[in-house]
């Protein structure tokens, strides 16, 4: 299997690549830099892109969800693994919005990321995250928390979203609802905990 490993900590890129060869199914290559996700015809080569969600170490200001979404965009057979520090639902359900054939949290052992790149490989997409998730929230409910969290008041947000408070008020009831919450203490919580808004 012919791996493209999208990692920008380049520690973690070499350990990463080393110990998966030393399985023989694997072939890994390194992303020096990100002008190549450009060149459609060069990442077609790989059977998977190994792509981890935080890539701040690359002078481009993008993120692996990023990356991915404007691969994808340019070819949507490509079949692309977020690897990630951060196991958030948002996240998660993000990548699988995108067309990714996965994600993998980086607390998983080696071992498992192995059986899980051969798994991607054979079988094709598969999302192995088991936990119960909360009810989905729209993308227009998750542009309202993050409005919201960003230190609009209610009728700020409204006007942001064109719409009247009364509209407002029974949209946030519904996204209350879907994450368990009563208050808008526990919005901010909840939302940093899924990956929504970025903690403080």
């Amino acid at each position: 299997m012919k791996v493209l490993l999208i990692e920008d900590h380049k520690m973690m890129a070499r350990s990463l690549k080393e110990f998966l060869e030393k399985d023989e199914f694997f072939e890994i290559d390194l992303l020096k830099n990100l002008e190549k996700i450009n060149d459609i015809k060069f990442l077609q080569i790989y059977d998977i892109l190994l792509v981890d969600i935080n890539l701040k170490g690359f002078e481009e200001s993008l993120n692996g969800l990023d990356l991915a979404e404007k691969v994808l965009k340019l070819d949507n057979t490509i079949k692309i693994v977020i690897l990630s520090g951060y196991d958030l639902l948002f996240y998660a359900e993000r990548a699988k919005r995108l067309g990714a054939y996965a994600f993998i949290s980086k607390e998983e052992d080696m071992q498992s990321l192995i059986n899980k790149l051969k798994e991607i490989y054979i079988n094709g997409k598969k999302f192995f995250n088991n936990k119960k998730n909360l009810e989905s929230l729209t993308d227009k409910e998750v542009e309202i928390v993050q409005l919201y969290c960003s230190g609009l008041n209610r009728s700020q947000v409204a006007k942001e979203l064109f719409i009247s408070e009364r509209s407002l008020a029974v949209m946030l009831n519904r996204i209350y609802q879907k994450l368990c919450i009563n208050n808008y203490q526990e919005l901010m919580k909840k939302a940093m905990d899924l990956g929504i808004v970025d903690s403080f």
